[in-house]
């Protein structure tokens, strides 16, 4: 006599439930011209970015940070935009290109 019930039986493999994936907007897409790095002065204490030198990629910026100890800065410059197609105008952001 079997003294559990029919759904302890086993059920076979199960489908795993996912999270829908989040696509990033548009402005969180940064194009790779956009952005650049800078090493940090030196004896700047970090609550106020201080730039010292450009560094042309981001390769290079982490390995002058290690070489020389400091912290390196990543920017971007953002340009706002008047989007007014449609019933409600937007702002939207865009990097700037150098």
């Amino acid at each position: 006599m079997a003294t559990g019930s029919g759904a302890e039986e086993s059920k076979g493999a199960q489908p795993v439930a996912r999270s829908p994936r989040r696509r990033s907007t548009p402005e969180e897409q940064v194009p790779t011209g956009s952005v650049r790095f800078f090493l940090a002065k030196a004896g700047s204490t970090g609550t106020i970015p201080s730039l010292d030198r450009e560094i042309a990629t981001e390769g290079e910026a982490k390995i002058e940070s290690l070489k020389t100890g400091l912290n390196y800065y990543s920017l971007i410059e953002w340009r706002a935009t008047a989007d007014l197609a449609g019933k409600n105008p937007q702002i939207r952001s865009e990097p700037v290109k150098r």
